[in-house]
């Protein structure tokens, strides 16, 4: 099963799709109270997140901010789950695309999605999407706002899954954690992207930050430092998960 597919299977069932993050570092925290990398297993952490009802385990494999490491992390994430997984770095060449569908194996790639950065692209983004599509994997378009829509134009087609960063990536997600999304916000969304996949990403720290985004209109959320913290993975994104339904 891929991201889009189990995305659209837990919003049948009425539950909010979670994509839940590792990362190994987090820059803000590395920078407020000198957090050290997480040694915990990859895979560990993915049955966690997938007992708490997970539509999907995302992985932070860039090396030298977040101290990924993709040769361990990836093989255990796929070993220990059977949810699809997106694999976020940043992407800039063929070639690393190509490292990871490697990486990956011919068995797991069409559960993988590349999440893929709109602006640092740019004119290029068409030429790595289809590279994407060509080793059998997907691609998460993540933009910044509306500022970044023209970018998804000039793509052959509407990308499946499109992402709203509510944090800065040129800095590291560091800023202050303020969540973006609105209803006008979304709808200009979608004047461009129709029916795809809209995920909100980064800044969930509660269910309501959930609510918010969903309400404003989002189809999935990524979230990652709040289970990275929590005492008890399993019961945040389960939290997370049912987070419409404990607001009736």
């Amino acid at each position: 099963m891929n991201l889009v597919q189990s995305i659209q299977q837990r919003k049948e069932e009425k539950v909010v799709p979670i994509i839940a993050d590792i990362k190994r570092l987090i820059p803000k925290l590395v920078a407020e109270r000198g957090m050290r990398q997480d040694k915990r297993d990859a895979g560990m952490l993915a049955t966690l997140y997938y007992k708490g009802g997970a539509a999907g385990v995302s992985l932070v494999t860039e090396r030298g901010h977040f101290g990924g490491q993709p040769e361990i992390d990836i093989p255990a994430v796929l070993a220990s789950v059977p949810l699809p997984l997106l694999i976020k770095d940043f992407i800039l060449s063929q070639d690393t695309i190509d490292f990871y569908a490697e990486l990956v194996g011919k068995e797991a790639v069409g559960r993988v999605t590349l999440l893929l950065h709109a602006h640092l692209l740019e004119s290029n983004l068409k030429t790595m999407v289809h590279h994407v599509h060509k080793k059998g994997m997907l691609p998460l378009i993540e933009t910044r706002g509306v500022n970044d829509l023209h970018y998804l134009q000039t793509l052959d087609e509407v990308p499946k899954l499109v992402g709203i960063n509510n944090k800065d990536i040129d800095d590291l997600e560091r800023g202050e954690d303020k969540l973006r999304l609105s209803p006008e916000l979304v709808s200009n969304y979608r004047q461009v992207i129709n029916g795809s996949i809209l995920i909100s990403e980064s800044g969930h720290h509660t269910p309501q930050d959930v609510r918010h985004s969903i309400q404003s209109g989002a189809d999935a959320i990524l979230a990652g430092t709040v289970f990275m913290l929590s005492p008890d993975p399993t019961t945040t994104v389960n939290s997370f998960v049912n987070a419409l339904k404990k607001e009736r």
